[in-house]
């Protein structure tokens, strides 16, 4: 489904991180405005844990996409023993910076706890990752079965999934031509008090500074803070460019929030929207 336009969403999500990568994780707005970066190309990672990384690089965020592109290409399916079997031992060798969901799903493995045993990690990062899932999906309903596996086996919680189920879907329009501002309005009521919440604050905060917004939500990993802020830059923002500068510059995990707002973007455009230098990536 959608397979040359999933290469298209794949370059643009893993460029979107490679450009997070410089400011991930910097929290201190001080430090953020005076970064000695170009925020215009990929640059070098300014945080401790991404040690050993550089400019072009991904997040750990990228590499775990890589990992399932990979296992994808070699089966054409997503089965779940096969993939958890194929990502432990891509973990075995991994050097880039194992979070919480991957520490404790790996714990879960080792405990042998029936699949999926994925973390109960409410980090939404895992909602960035999912375009090479519509490869291998024949028809809506297998993508939206795919994506909501993917994150229950590292991501297996309920709020995640429903964020998981949301963005999925609000892909699928935009790939059949809609808007995304439009498309996030219609499928708004479909949802929990909660994500209606979070879709709604953002909305309400396109005025606002984009930094300013993001502080407010909150500019770390899980889903009450990056729903809305991500909302909040797709509401704000119609030039890929600057959206996902002003993303980065807003500090935190800002590639969790840029992976979702690339593949939106791209989806309803071409990758004609991503800059060049941002896809010299190093994959």
């Amino acid at each position: 489904m959608y397979d040359e336009k999933s290469k298209e969403l794949l370059s643009a999500t893993l460029a979107a991180d490679s450009h997070a990568l410089g400011a991930h994780w910097v929290y201190d707005m001080d430090e953020l405005q005076n970064l000695e970066m170009d925020w215009n190309v990929l640059n070098a990672p300014h945080v401790a844990w991404h040690e050993g990384k550089g400019r072009g690089d991904f997040t750990h965020y990228g590499d775990q996409i890589i990992i399932l592109d990979d296992y994808l290409k070699e089966n054409n399916i997503f089965d779940i023993k096969t993939y958890m079997n194929h990502w432990q031992e891509a973990m075995k060798i991994f050097k880039g910076y194992k979070d919480g969901a991957i520490n404790e799903t790996l714990a879960n493995l080792k405990q042998q706890l029936p699949l999926p045993c994925g973390s109960t990690s409410h980090d939404m990062s895992i909602v960035g990752r999912i375009v090479p899932l519509l490869r291998i999906s024949k028809t809506k309903e297998d993508f939206l079965n795919h994506t909501k596996l993917f994150a229950q086996v590292t991501h297996n919680d309920e709020m995640v999934l429903e964020s998981m189920h949301f963005f999925s879907t609000l892909l699928l329009e935009v790939l059949e031509g809609k808007s995304i501002k439009k498309s996030i309005v219609v499928l708004k009521d479909n949802y929990s008090p909660a994500i209606q919440e979070y879709i709604q604050a953002g909305i309400d905060s396109k005025e606002l500074d984009t930094r300013e917004a993001i502080a407010t939500f909150g500019p770390a990993c899980p889903t009450d803070s990056a729903f809305p802020s991500t909302i909040h830059i797709l509401f704000k923002y119609d030039d890929f460019k600057e959206a996902l500068i002003q993303n980065a510059k807003a500090g935190g995990d800002s590639a969790a929030r840029a992976m979702v707002i690339a593949y939106l973007m791209t989806a309803q455009q071409s990758i004609e929207i991503v800059p060049k230098a941002w896809l010299e990536f190093n994959a």
